[in-house]
């Protein structure tokens, strides 16, 4: 599917750009943060940190054949490199240990997600040619849920920032500067390769079947649940979904998403406002 006449990749690509370590000024004083905004955050440098995966995994599709989605891919792995650096000198600033092993212990696990989706993705990009709206789908709902986590870290840690923000808070806005860029062409590039029937039907049933709240791959249920219970306290966690729903609920043949408020209203079942409490103190630094 040609697309060019309705994207401006070059445009695109001329915003693209790395958010480096020298552009923030790391002598500022950092207040210490809780437990468990420091999890939250390694949980999202892990995250950052595995896009090397995802590519390695996508690339292995039909989706190298697509010179648009190929040349976004290039810079949005570079980008999100960046952020898990920036997020990995923080928590060192905050003084977590943190080594080059965890990220080799977090490449070398494979999920049984990641077994079974790999393979059927793979197998899918070959037989039919709407495999790159069920990929910029996906993207579309990870994206989107990654800048609202970020932004939800903020309102947690930093919530009368105003003009005198914390680093933390100056990073986590740089981050999402990107992460808004990234949603954009994923949510615009979904939208047009979702007008074919086909596309949508093939993207709403592997979605149904195969989406999971994004880095539970890589980091496990568990993990991401006690995530969600920091960024989204009480009720945040249903409002801060359903917003998510009803922007990806924008696609066409996507008006029944629903699997964000879903994912919402289980956690808080099963673990309630003291989530982190029920969940038991795992360390920080731990990459399970």
């Amino acid at each position: 599917m040609t697309t060019n006449s309705e994207f401006d990749l070059d445009r695109y690509l001329r915003a693209s750009g790395a958010t480096k370590p020298e552009l923030f000024d790391w002598n500022r004083p950092q207040p210490r943060l809780d437990d468990e905004a420091l999890f939250c955050l390694a949980y999202m440098m892990d995250i950052e940190s595995h896009t090397i995966v995802y590519l390695r995994e996508l690339l292995s599709t039909a989706i190298v054949r697509d010179p648009q989605i190929t040349a976004f891919l290039s810079c949005w792995s570079y980008e999100e490199f960046f952020h898990s650096l920036l997020l990995r000198r923080f928590l060192q600033g905050q003084g977590v240990a943190i080594d080059d092993r965890r990220f080799s212990e977090l490449r070398r696990r494979r999920s049984l997600a990641d077994k079974i989706i790999v393979p059927i993705g793979r197998f899918v990009s070959h037989v039919t040619r709407h495999f790159p709206a069920v990929h910029m789908t996906w993207g579309a709902i990870n994206e989107f849920s990654t800048l609202s986590g970020y932004q939800a870290v903020i309102a947690r840690t930093d919530p009368a920032a105003g003009d005198n923000p914390a680093l933390l808070t100056t990073i986590l806005n740089r981050i999402i500067k990107d992460e808004r860029r990234h949603f954009a062409f994923y949510f615009n590039q979904a939208r047009l390769r979702l007008r074919a029937r086909p596309a949508r039907r093939l993207t709403s049933f592997l979605v149904r079947r195969f989406w999971t709240p994004v880095g539970v791959t890589v980091r496990g249920d568990s993990s991401m649940r006690r995530v969600c219970a920091f960024m989204f306290p009480k009720d945040g966690g249903l409002s801060a979904m359903s917003s998510l729903d009803a922007k990806i609920g924008g696609l066409p043949g996507l008006e029944w998403f629903d699997m964000g408020r879903l994912y919402a209203m289980s956690t808080r079942r099963m673990l309630g406002i003291d989530a982190p409490a029920a969940m038991g103190r795992i360390p920080v630094g731990h990459a399970a």
